[in-house]
C-alpha cells in the first residue's frame, strides 16, 4: 500500500467537520433522517452494534483465512472453496433453527451463545491446518453468524416502532454493509502481524460483542421471542381468496 498523500489529513478533517455538522442538524430537524427513538432504544442500538462487530469479524476472518489456505497451505482456489463449504452449510442450516432458539431462550441468550460460537470458530481457524480442524472452524463460524444475524435482525425489527420500521430495516442493512468493510480493512492492516495474530484479533472482536448482548430482551419479555399471537397474525392470503383486497 502506498503511503498517505498530502491530501489525506485535510480530507479526514473535512469529513470530521461534515459529520459533526450532520449530527447537529439531525438533532434540530423536525423529521430527522435517523429518528433518535430508533437508535436510542437500548436493544436496537445493541443489536446493530452486534451486527457490525460479528460481520466485521466474519469477513476479516475470511479474508485472512483465504490467504492462509492459498499462500500458507498451498491450496488452489477450488480446494480452498471446498474447505469452506461447512461455513455455507451451517449458515443456511442455522437460520431456520434460530426462531426456535428465540422462543426457548430469548434473544439475549441466543445471541450471546451464538456470538461465542463464532469467536470459538475464529480461534480454531487460527490453529487449524488439517482438513478436519478447518472444517470445524468454518462450521462454527457459519453456525454462529447465521444465528446472530437472524436473532439481532429480529430484535431490530420487533423493538422499533411500527412507524420507523423502514428506518430500522435500513439500519440493519447498513450495519451488515459497514461491518464487512471494516473487517476487510482491518485484516489488511493486521496481516503485518501475521495471519494467526489477525485471526485472534477478529475472534476477540466477536467475543467483545457477547456482553453487549445483555442489552437484548430476555425470554418471556414483550419482544423477546416469537409469540403465538404474532405467528397467528401472519396469515397468507392466496390469489383469488375473497378476503384478498
Amino acid at each position: 500500500l502506498s503511503a498517505p498523500g498530502a491530501a489525506t489529513v485535510p480530507a479526514l478533517a473535512v469529513s470530521a467537520v461534515a459529520g459533526v455538522a450532520f449530527v447537529r442538524h439531525e438533532r434540530r430537524a423536525a423529521h430527522p433522517l435517523l429518528p433518535p427513538g430508533v437508535i436510542g432504544a437500548g436493544p436496537v442500538g445493541a443489536a446493530l452494534g452486534i451486527l457490525v462487530a460479528v460481520s466485521a469479524a466474519l469477513f476479516g476472518t475470511l479474508f485472512v483465512e483465504t490467504y492462509v489456505l492459498q499462500r500458507g497451505l498451498g491450496l488452489d482456489p477450488f480446494e480452498s472453496a471446498v474447505r469452506s463449504v461447512p461455513l455455507a452449510v451451517m449458515m443456511i442450516a442455522s437460520a431456520p433453527c434460530c426462531p426456535a432458539l428465540l422462543r426457548r431462550w430469548g434473544a439475549r441468550w441466543t445471541t450471546s451463545v451464538a456470538t461465542a460460537v463464532l469467536a470459538l470458530g475464529g480461534l480454531v481457524l487460527s490453529r487449524a491446518t488439517g482438513a478436519l480442524p478447518l472444517g470445524v472452524g468454518f462450521a462454527l463460524l457459519g453456525a454462529g453468524f447465521g444465528t446472530v444475524m437472524v436473532a439481532a435482525t429480529h430484535v431490530v425489527v420487533r423493538q422499533a416502532e411500527s412507524t420507523a420500521a423502514g428506518v430500522a430495516g435500513g439500519l440493519q442493512q447498513t450495519a451488515l454493509n459497514i461491518g464487512p468493510v471494516v473487517g476487510v480493512a482491518a485484516a489488511t492492516a493486521l496481516m503485518d502481524a501475521g495471519p494467526r495474530a489477525a485471526l485472534c484479533v477478529f475472534a476477540a472482536l466477536a467475543a467483545a460483542a457477547v456482553p453487549v448482548a445483555r442489552a437484548l430482551p430476555q425470554r418471556g419479555s414483550a419482544h423477546g421471542a416469537l409469540d403465538a399471537d404474532a405467528r397467528e397474525a401472519e396469515v397468507r392470503v392466496l390469489p383469488g381468496d375473497p378476503a384478498r383486497p
